[in-house]
């Protein structure tokens, strides 16, 4: 029996002897005991140190929350989130925006328009602003205006105008001499001035070299007569 040992017999109080197991008293195994106190001070160490490593352990709300409670199910909700809808939702606001901006700066629609052949609209106002001579649709082909066919005259020099499709060539086609030409503006108009013979003149115009455009127009010159 060691010095921390028992030194007495916790039954009958007999003196023990080192390095005997059994009361010389009573029989009692002291050895038994020995053990039995010797666990329990280990056991109390245990709990002593399993309260010591929970006690270090901070009571705060994010050590709380890493448990499966409440708190860690929101977060988690919170995680889980779409974080796609805030920007969804800013590039559709500025989508709507630029539409109307578009809308806004976009000119306002004309609401007048003038009639086809040019002249005053309702009211006596010309539709539009447009020339009174302007054509309303593409033009095609050859068209002479003016003079009107047969029309007689007493200037020796007439100004022939017509209508084409802008910035093409108008021929005037003179026998034995150089043909005689002239250039379609943007808005669809040509104007030429032609000599005239006395007497009754065929003047044949056609656009460029097509002669299946070709347009007849005859004018008399009848110079006035001397008093």
């Amino acid at each position: 029996m060691t010095d921390s040992g028992h030194r007495f017999c916790p039954r009958c109080g007999t003196a023990l002897v080192a390095g005997m197991p059994f009361c010389p008293g009573c029989g009692f195994n002291t050895a038994e005991v020995a053990d039995r106190q010797a666990l329990a001070v280990d056991d109390g160490d245990e709990i002593h140190e399993g309260a010591t490593s929970r006690a270090s352990v901070p009571d705060t709300p994010d050590a709380r929350s890493t448990g499966p409670g409440p708190p860690y199910e929101a977060r988690q909700r919170r995680d889980q989130a779409p974080r796609g809808v805030p920007i969804f939702l800013g590039a559709l606001v500025i989508a709507v925006g630029l539409v109307a901006f578009g809308l806004l700066m976009r000119p306002p629609a004309d609401g007048a328009t003038a009639p086809a052949n040019g002249s005053p609209g309702p009211g006596g106002d010309e539709g539009s602003g447009r020339s009174p001579s302007a054509p309303s649709a593409p033009i095609a082909g050859l068209t002479i205006q003016s003079p009107p066919e047969g029309q007689a005259v007493a200037t020796k020099e007439v100004t022939v105008i017509g209508l084409a499709p802008p910035g093409l060539t108008i021929t005037r086609d003179v026998s034995f001499f150089p043909d005689q030409h002239a250039k379609v503006d943007g808005t669809g108009h040509w104007a030429m001035n032609v000599d005239l013979e006395e007497g009754e003149n065929e003047l044949v115009f056609r656009i460029g070299d097509d002669r299946s455009t070709e347009q007849r127009l005859r004018v008399t010159y009848a110079p006035p007569q001397a008093p």
